[in-house]
């Protein structure tokens, strides 16, 4: 009886924690789209444009000269927005490579808080990389051209793109990010949120299109139709801050949690090694080898992206990010 008893117990703290973890502000947009507005439209097709030239071959260290293709195109598509880009160089395997950075910087108070938004765009081995992750490249590009008029934010709005992401270097120190992060640390940047765009452009309404890791297909989804905000246990706050503002604004399903790092997938982007620096983070992603059956492949191409998704997608954050600079504490 005391077993039993106990059991009960742990089972219920179990399912609180479960809840504490899931549960999150308002409720996920349900039913038929509302029509393109023509500003969706319109970044519909530039998001096309980035994925197009970004994805045309795999870009990493096995194919330098495509990955140094990659990083010049995104130089000068920020150079063309009126940003000055920062080059963060450094060597891996006798091989130069470098993140890229452009800052918004705040008019009221500005070096004094940081919000950091970005993307890899290095491609994993024997793919193209379309979905992973030119869409979350895309996403960066698009963000800083929307967001460059802010006139009264109060942080600033960093835009990172990485490199080395994927294997043999995600989760090293030579990964883009670690060595971004890392730097930030060092410089005392007080960084009060940062968005990792992961793999952000495939969709699908059919049952079954969503898979999780074991328990949360039973709190979740079986359609691959919403966009997720991804955190770990220790930025529950930041993860609802976000789901909130995104519900609040963007007529488009989505789903939120804050779950420990064991758990298979919590820390698979660019938004771990904030994380580890101390910073709070999150991933914005639809979810990656969970839903996109074409996820590390050769068959990551162009036409698998759901690009009027995509720009619906990337309205809703442009939307988060601007709450998120203007209400910085």
């Amino acid at each position: 009886m005391r077993i039993s008893a106990a059991l009960v117990g742990v089972l219920a703290v179990l399912a609180c924690g479960v809840l504490v973890m899931t549960t999150m502000p308002l409720h996920s947009y349900r039913g038929a789209l509302p029509a393109l507005t023509p500003q969706e439209s319109a970044l519909a097709d530039r998001l096309r444009a980035h994925v197009s030239t970004v994805a045309q071959q795999e870009h990493n260290l096995r194919n330098p000269a495509a990955l140094e293709a990659v990083a010049t195109y995104l130089e000068r598509q920020l150079a063309l927005m009126g940003y000055a880009v920062e080059r963060q160089e450094y060597t891996v395997a006798g091989k130069p490579v470098r993140n890229l950075q452009a800052i918004l910087p705040s008019r009221t108070a500005p070096g004094q808080r940081t919000v950091v938004v970005g993307a890899h765009y290095d491609s994993a081995h024997h793919t193209p990389g379309a979905n992973d992750n030119a869409t979350g490249t895309a996403a960066v590009l698009e963000l800083a051209r929307s967001l460059r008029d802010m006139g009264d934010a109060s942080a600033d709005i960093m835009f990172v793109l990485y490199t080395n992401e994927e294997p043999p270097y995600f989760k090293t120190p030579l990964m883009g990010s670690q060595v971004h992060a890392k730097a930030l640390a060092a410089q005392k940047t007080r960084v009060i949120a940062m968005l990792s765009l992961e793999t952000m452009g495939y969709y699908s309404d059919v049952a079954g299109s969503q898979k999780y890791p074991w328990p949360l297909s039973l709190l979740y989804p079986s359609e691959g139709n919403f966009i997720a905000f991804v955190g770990a246990t220790g930025d529950l706050g930041l993860v609802r801050t976000v789901v909130r503002s995104f519900r609040s604004h963007t007529s488009f399903p989505s789903e939120g949690i804050a779950a420990p790092r064991f758990i298979p997938g919590v820390d698979y982007s660019d938004h771990a090694a904030y994380i580890d620096a101390g910073y709070p983070a999150l991933m914005v992603t639809d979810t990656a080898p969970y839903r996109y059956p074409h996820y590390h492949s050769s068959q990551d191409t162009l036409d698998k992206v759901d690009f009027e998704r995509l720009a619906r997608v990337v309205s809703g954050v442009e939307r988060v990010v601007t709450e998120l600079a203007r209400q910085a504490p």
